[in-house]
């Protein structure tokens, strides 16, 4: 089952002050998807998988890929690839959806808070709820998505 609420592009950014490092989470209404890990220094991991919500409250992530590599200045793409290759991990997390407030956002957001966390994060906010091709960061990769 996919539940609708958690279509959509996901990011750290307004939880990331004081961090040197960010996050993203793609939840395509296919059942695929990705997450990124960045930091500072240009490093870039992208995981691709596929989801699903096998209960209320709960996601489930099944990853295929792992590619890791470099991201382009002014770009969330990347501009090397350092390793890819096959990524069998589950991650089975609860989760719940509401609203929240930081120093880093302007305006309240919607976001997603994870008993688990992907990546390195807990929560994340709702950036849109369409997601393109475009916003992969790994489109470039032979098993681009």
């Amino acid at each position: 089952m996919i539940a609708t609420e958690l279509i959509g592009l996901w990011e750290t950014c307004p939880y990331d002050y004081g961090s040197m490092e960010s996050s993203t989470l793609a939840l395509r209404t296919d059942g695929t998807g990705w997450s990124t890990w960045a930091n500072i220094a240009h490093a870039m991991v992208v995981r691709r998988f596929t989801w699903n919500c096998p209960a209320a409250g709960a996601l489930e992530l099944r990853y295929t890929t792992l590619i890791s590599g470099t991201w382009e200045a002014g770009s969330a793409t990347l501009a090397t690839t350092d390793v890819q290759g096959p990524d069998d991990t589950v991650l089975l997390t609860t989760y719940t959806i509401g609203h929240d407030a930081t120093a880093m956002a302007k305006d309240p957001f919607t976001a997603l808070h994870l008993a688990e966390p992907i990546e390195f994060s807990h929560n994340f906010a709702l950036a849109r709820r369409d997601v393109h091709t475009k916003d992969d960061p790994a489109r470039g990769t032979a098993d681009h998505a």
